[in-house]
């Protein structure tokens, strides 16, 4: 992790460099504020249903007032500064050769059925990750019903994760560690369904257009973070509680029931 020093100086340069016209604040990155505001005081457009700790520098404050959604709520913003009402979604074109590349490097497997499970967030956020003993039990239950292969996914941080669930489960194919993210996201393109907690391969995923299955820890709620807009293929499950170590919450954590809701 970069510590804030140094992240406010690459913002600082970014934007001396950039000049941006219009910067919309999110909650997670609130030190922008201040910078945009030495660049250019008319471009800061922040949304204050979370905080408003940064107001007083803001030159266009925005409220949202009839969602809480991560996506929804930027875009709100970018149309109150002037964009385009469009339905929110998000995009990420994969390319011709990065598919063709994953095609002879996975060429032994790449053109038959498969998922992906994705195992884990990081070290920062390690009490979104859904426990190893689960992710056993499913691959188990998936590969007694169903002929799909079952790849995992993940960063150098899930090789722990991953390495036991490919002990208990020697028929996956474990990519963790061992991919890029374009070819990840190449490899979302063509899987069948993406098994996930809340990370940033659920969004891409999502941009992708895989079918999603997304796991959400009690600290994070789905409504509020699951992909927009109504989609059989996307299915958020609330758990009551992800991890053992996780922060506690105000919620009761002594339930481990876990209820399905519709994206949307």
């Amino acid at each position: 992790m970069e510590n804030p020093p140094l992240r406010q100086l690459k913002l600082l340069w970014r934007f001396r460099r950039d000049r941006p016209d219009l910067v919309v604040v999110l909650h997670v990155n609130e030190e922008v504020n201040p910078l945009a505001y030495w660049i250019n005081r008319d471009a800061v457009v922040p949304f204050t249903n979370l905080s408003e700790r940064y107001v007083f520098l803001a030159a266009h404050p925005v409220k949202v007032r009839d969602t809480q959604h991560a996506v929804v709520l930027p875009l709100k913003v970018a149309q109150y500064a002037g964009g385009s009402t469009v339905p929110p979604r998000i995009i990420y074109e994969v390319k011709a050769d990065e598919l063709a590349g994953i095609r002879v490097r996975f060429a032994d497997w790449i053109d038959h059925p498969y998922v992906v499970f994705q195992t884990g967030g990081g070290r920062a956020l390690f009490w979104r990750d859904w426990p190893v003993e689960n992710y056993v039990t499913v691959t188990h239950w998936f590969s007694d019903r169903f002929a799909h292969k079952v790849i995992l996914t993940g960063g150098l941080e899930n090789l722990e994760r991953a390495n036991a669930m490919e002990r208990a489960c020697p028929e996956v194919i474990n990519l963790t560690g061992k991919t890029t993210l374009a070819e990840t996201a190449a490899l979302l393109c063509l899987a069948k369904l993406l098994l996930t907690t809340d990370t940033r391969i659920m969004h891409l995923g999502f941009a992708v257009d895989c079918p999603l299955v997304c796991l959400f820890h009690d600290l994070c709620p789905a409504k509020d973070y699951c992909p927009p807009g109504e989609s059989a293929r996307d299915v958020a499950l609330q758990l009551k509680r992800s991890h053992p170590q996780q922060p506690l919450s105000a919620c009761d954590m002594g339930a481990s029931r876990v209820t399905k809701l519709k994206c949307q």
